[in-house]
């Protein structure tokens, strides 16, 4: 019976990984040669913590039951608790199979399961329910600095707190705990499936993108740092080849990302605009910078309300607009369409309808419309407190990049055809895909076809 090892890269880009870099990559590089590599088209939207749950699920983001960070009618950070759907692990429990799961974002608080699992960057602290079995959790503590070993620092969005030469010191003191920890549940550990996900190439895109990219506004010349996130993944590329050594050729390996990475050249602030238009009444006027809450919504006086980062999201009040749902929804995204950049120049903004991206849109917390300014060039800047329509920066901090549409993917060995650049493929299809390479019969409610490389 084969088995299969899932090395997650967050944010890869194809770009850079299939074209810029890849020369500096040559284990990635000896994969694609021996396999299949392909983009792969994310989630909606291409969220981290909804990304990978598509992945390892099969399911839609309303099927998974995750929209975005937060909950909005509670006001509380999304946990593993609130996922509704089965994951790989909880399929391949039920067929006798053994998991190794590291670092998935969304796995706080960590389950039991046939395995072993270490929780992803949402982990409050190494205290915490992010380990099972307990015996990991002396074992990452004797590894180094146990307070960066999740993330490299404290809360949601706290690398963007960091100065340049700090965070990409944590980033490496983090990722090489990580990959330690990686080796060592490898070898002494029985698995069928092992997954991990390396959040260090998400934090330094999301700060370093203007250090190299020399089309980006913010562009810095001959900066110090134009070569760090390079230099980092051909760090983790020699890391992963490592790994590798450490597998047969019956295993299947995957190296992939959740989406891809995509310089941002400002933000569009989505409230401002819905207030400016008639849509969105507050309660009081806010005049200092305020991170966006429902309860700070007039209800009784809005029709349309916004939020979302790297893409916007606007919920309708639907009680308030009745049967003009649809009107009022059309309207709405028409005039999306219109808004300009700063300089007045036309954007490629894409607007997705609910019912039309998602299985299930009853879900409260679903958004009425999903919206990529500019094809998510232009992020969604939901806080308040700031005047005009564009902003370069939220309440949580600035950001040089952000998450697009496509990231990377590569497949090879474990009975994998040699089929070269496959194109496009949906995240969806990994999940039947590793479930094929594995004998396991693929549940009848995952409805996407595996990817045919086996």
């Amino acid at each position: 019976m084969g088995k299969v090892f899932l090395f997650g890269i967050d944010g890869a880009p194809p770009e850079l990984i299939f074209g810029k870099w890849l020369e500096d990559l040559p284990n990635i590089k000896k994969l694609m040669g021996k396999g299949a590599y392909a983009k792969i088209n994310s989630a909606i939207p291409p969220s981290t913590i909804v990304a990978w749950n598509s992945m390892i699920s099969g399911k839609d983001t309303s099927e998974i039951g995750i929209f975005s960070y937060t909950k909005n009618k509670e006001g509380r950070l999304v946990n593993s608790n609130d996922i509704k759907c089965r994951l790989m692990w909880d399929i391949l429990d039920r067929a006798g199979k053994r998991s190794i799961v590291l670092y998935v974002p969304l796995t706080y608080p960590v389950k039991q399961i046939n395995g072993c699992m270490v929780s992803g960057f949402m982990t409050p602290g190494i205290d915490s329910n992010c380990v099972y079995p307990e015996r990991l959790r002396d074992k990452i503590k004797s590894l180094g600095n146990a307070d960066i070993f999740f993330d490299v620092a404290v809360g949601l969005a706290g690398h963007k707190g960091l100065d340049i030469d700090t965070l990409i010191k944590k980033t490496y003191e983090m990722t090489d705990m990580q990959i330690e920890l990686l080796k060592d549940l490898l070898v002494k550990e029985e698995w069928d499936f092992f997954m991990a996900v390396m959040i260090g190439t998400d934090r330094l895109q999301h700060m370093l993108w203007r250090h190299f990219d020399e089309t980006h506004r913010r562009f810095i010349k001959d900066s110090p740092h134009k070569n760090a996130l390079k230099d980092y993944y051909a760090y983790l590329d020699k890391r992963l080849g490592e790994v590798l050594e450490m597998l047969d050729d019956d295993t299947g390996v995957i190296v992939t990302s959740d989406h891809g990475m995509i310089k941002q050249e400002g933000k569009i602030n989505i409230n401002n605009w819905l207030i400016d238009q008639g849509y969105l009444k507050l309660k009081k006027e806010i005049t200092e910078k305020t991170r966006f809450s429902a309860d700070l919504v007039d209800m009784d006086h809005t029709i349309a309300y916004g939020g979302g980062a790297y893409n916007a999201r606007v919920y309708i009040n639907k009680e308030k607009v009745g049967e003009d749902y649809e009107r009022i929804k059309k309207e709405i995204a028409d005039k999306l369409k219109e808004i300009p950049d700063d300089k007045g120049n036309p954007i490629d903004t894409k607007i997705y309808f609910s019912e039309d991206i998602y299985k299930d849109d009853s879900d409260p917390e679903c958004p009425d419309l999903t919206i990529y300014f500019d094809d998510l060039r232009w992020a969604s800047n939901p806080d308040l407190g700031q005047e005009g329509l564009y902003s370069w920066k939220t309440a949580l901090g600035a950001d040089s990049a952000g998450h697009s549409r496509q990231g990377s993917f590569v497949i090879c060995n474990g009975g994998v055809l040699n089929k070269g650049d496959i194109g496009e493929i949906e995240i969806k299809q990994v999940a039947p895909t590793i479930l094929k390479i594995l004998d396991v019969e693929i549940p009848d409610d995952i409805e996407v076809e595996p990817i045919e490389v086996v």
